[in-house]
């Protein structure tokens, strides 16, 4: 027998006929109206008689609950929550997550899960180490390949840092905000100041900003902390969509989503986003914690003679105008003016073609003597280099008859990407052994060669990886692509260790020297001098201690924004050569760069400080001779890194971390714990208000003894002068 509901048979006034020829059963609209109805309250009946015999349906775990709308709340011993947030399922808001199917909730452990779409599962995760609790959150999406599972959580009233490096940096990476949310009102200021950085949803992944235009930048971690002690570590395996105060929203939100692009699922599942949620007394204990479970310690240290001399870029001075004439020219100029040199750097456009790793024979007829001839001066020479191939040169036509490119998904020609030098170009496949093998042979020539002692790998972040690309290896992010592009680097002058990257993907363990992205020729906070402490302290405390600063002044192809005459030796120096117009760095910004970055672990020079007077020379071999009496203990400090993780570089919290002031400053920094260097940021100023946390510090500048904490207001530092401080050892025991 068929049961049928026809439309006619609706409308028709018979209540129930069946008709034995037809074997048909009709219904009246009324009957399935209160049909509906009652299958509707009997649901409700079931759902109302469920909770008052079995309660909703949550997780109630030590320290941590999920409720029945999916709001989570991670609860310290005393039962104070300390992280809030919320679970999207993405579902309708009547229907309620039930307990997970095949899943047994213990005591430590529960499930919750919305059949066929979304399944959020919490640990207890033994940390180990006493006032410090952890728990591991897995979500899973059950429905399909595209679809996105999303965990919010509210930053609340703490500071947070980590993340990842930016040419927009902010100390902290956000703020707390005591009174409107998203805003802070400063007394100095009608208008409200951002709270911290702004990064809107979307892929995790490395890029550069003034190629990609897009956070983050060339250097980040999947791990965010705070004052308040609280860290979150995202797995790395997790194809991570992130937002950061969005719109200054006050919340961090952590999405796991395959886009096909930056994360592809190989096997076609669902996603999965996995992540650690600890909680320590405060911050500088959940940093130690966070950094001692999940970044590996550097093995060994960068050549220490990097460390002792400033290394000398062609870039800013001669931008792609390089030729052997000029080097030698500018080797001449450094030696003479009686500054230190750890190794000549010549930068872009040294080859015919991008990808051809050969000196182009116009530019540099004798590449072999001018090395030579460098090398005799004392001077060591490095070559600029990235995984670009032109398509134009040799080196893509070998490269794409061997597979050695990044392919195109489904085809079998190369994926093809843009870059600051080409809009088309061939990417080196890093995961493929034998690529690398090819490319670092043709390095190895250039050292044999021309005694070339080692290179400046460029680029290697995510963002150059082509969408559709298809590599040897499966890469489960195109994260993994900067990693491999810094392996490759390291592997390439492993024993002199004279190579520095600009990019880190949980590369902390190679001995070597990060840069920072490039900095425009100006104070400003977006690229300029501002940025650039910030930047050293985040890389510093996402395990990177070998920190290079971008040249001194910053980059020539940056607008600069600061203003001030040019000395009589710089107008001279660009009436005589034409091609450093676009190079010239004013002095006032070029001073205060050199003040900001005369403690930090590495100095890159490329525009000498002849261009503007005898006297900016002098001072900057002041400046050198201070860097080289503190030079001992920074080497020491360097030493201590590969032992215990800690950086150079420190944040004043590193001392001081319950001190409210210690927590926010973003113009001061330690190295090690007892040298606080204040260096002045801003355009035109001639004085600053100086931090001092607990102790006894000497005012190296100024001469006697402070006792902090103090804040030192309109604290005088004229524009040849740098403020720092040592910290007065107590004495112990008898004298």
């Amino acid at each position: 027998m068929v049961i049928t509901l026809s439309h006619e048979a609706i409308k028709s006034s018979t209540v129930l006929k069946m008709d034995s020829q037809r074997d048909t059963i009709t219904f009246q609209k009324a009957s399935l109206q209160r049909l509906a109805y009652t299958g509707a309250l009997c649901s409700f009946f079931l759902y109302f008689t469920k909770l008052m015999l079995f309660g909703p349906n949550a997780l109630l775990l030590p320290g941590v609950t999920v409720d029945e709308s999916l709001k989570i709340n991670f609860v310290d011993g005393n039962g104070n929550a300390y992280l809030t947030g919320y679970s999207d399922f993405s579902k309708p808001e009547w229907r309620s997550p039930e307990f997970c199917r095949f899943q047994q909730n213990t005591v430590g452990k529960g499930c919750l899960e919305d059949p066929h779409n979304q399944r959020i599962k919490i640990q207890e995760d033994e940390s180990g180490v006493e006032g410090v609790t952890c728990h591991q959150v897995k979500r899973e999406g059950l429905r399909c390949v595209n679809q996105m599972v999303m965990d919010c959580y509210h930053l609340g009233d703490s500071h947070w840092y980590g993340g990842y490096e930016s040419v927009n940096q902010l100390w902290p990476l956000r703020k707390a905000v005591p009174a409107a949310e998203g805003v802070i009102l400063t007394s100095e200021e009608e208008e409200p100041v951002a709270d911290g950085m702004d990064l809107p949803m979307g892929p995790y992944v490395s890029g550069d900003f003034g190629m990609h235009k897009s956070e983050p930048g060339n250097v980040l971690e999947r791990l965010f902390f705070s004052s308040s002690g609280v860290g979150i570590m995202i797995d790395k395996d997790s194809p991570l969509y992130l937002s950061f105060n969005q719109h200054y929203d006050g919340k961090i939100c952590i999405a796991g989503l395959y886009d096909g692009a930056h994360y592809f699922s190989q096997l076609g599942k669902p996603p999965v986003l996995e992540y650690t949620v600890c909680k320590a007394r405060n911050v500088r204990e959940i940093h130690s914690y966070m950094k001692r479970r999940f970044i590996e310690k550097p093995e060994g240290i960068p050549n220490i003679d990097l460390f002792k001399k400033p290394k000398w870029s062609t870039w800013s001075q001669f931008q792609k105008d390089v030729t052997q004439e000029k080097v030698m020219d500018f080797a001449d100029k450094i030696l003479t003016n009686g500054l230190p040199a750890s190794q000549i750097e010549i930068d872009d456009d040294w080859t015919e073609h991008y990808g051809d790793l050969d000196f182009n024979p116009v530019k540099f007829p004798d590449p072999k003597k001018m090395v030579a001839d460098l090398n005799e001066k004392g001077l060591n020479v490095s070559l600029w280099t990235h995984p670009f191939l032109s398509l134009r040169s040799k080196s893509f036509k070998e490269a794409v008859e061997s597979r050695f490119t990044v392919m195109s998904r489904g085809s079998t020609i190369p994926a093809l990407t843009t870059w600051w030098d080409g809009d088309m170009a061939g990417l080196l496949d890093v995961t493929n052994p034998a690529a690398v093998l090819w490319y670092n042979k043709k390095l190895q020539r250039l050292q044999d060669l021309y005694k070339i002692t080692s290179f400046k790998f460029d680029a290697g972040e995510a963002h150059f990886v082509p969408h559709s690309h298809l590599t040897l290896r499966h890469m489960a992010s195109s994260n993994e692509y900067s990693a491999l592009w810094a392996e490759l680097g390291y592997n390439a002058d492993p024993d002199s260790r004279r190579q520095e990257v600009r990019v880190g993907w949980g590369t902390q363990r190679l001995p070597i020297f990060v840069r920072l992205m490039d900095r425009s020729i100006s104070f400003d906070r977006h690229g300029g001098l501002a940025s650039v402490i910030p930047s050293v302290l985040t890389m510093s405390v996402l395990g990177y201690p070998f920190v290079l600063p971008d040249m001194i002044g910053g980059s020539p192809t940056l607008v600069a924004t600061d203003g001030g005459p040019l000395g009589s030796a710089a107008k001279a120096e660009i009436n005589k050569e034409n091609d450093m117009k676009a190079a010239l760095h004013k002095r006032g910004v070029y001073l205060r760069w050199l003040q900001a970055c005369i403690f930090l672990p590495a100095l890159q020079f490329s525009i000498g400080p002849w261009i503007y007077d005898q006297h900016v020379v002098e001072l900057t071999r002041q400046l050198l001779a201070v860097r080289e009496q503190y030079m001992p203990r920074i080497l020491e400090l360097a030493q201590e890194s590969v032992t215990t993780g800690d950086p150079i570089i420190r944040p004043l919290w590193w001392v001081a971390p319950e001190d409210p002031e210690a927590l926010v400053v973003s113009d001061e920094f330690l190295v090690g714990n007892d040298i606080l260097v204040a260096p002045i940021v801003v355009d035109g100023a001639r004085k600053r208000d100086i931090y001092l946390p607990e102790g006894r510090w000497q005012d190296k500048l100024r001469g006697g003894e402070v006792t902090g904490p103090i804040n030192l207001k309109d604290y005088q530092v004229a524009l040849e002068e740098l403020s720092f401080f040592e910290r007065i050892q107590e004495q112990t025991g008898n004298s």
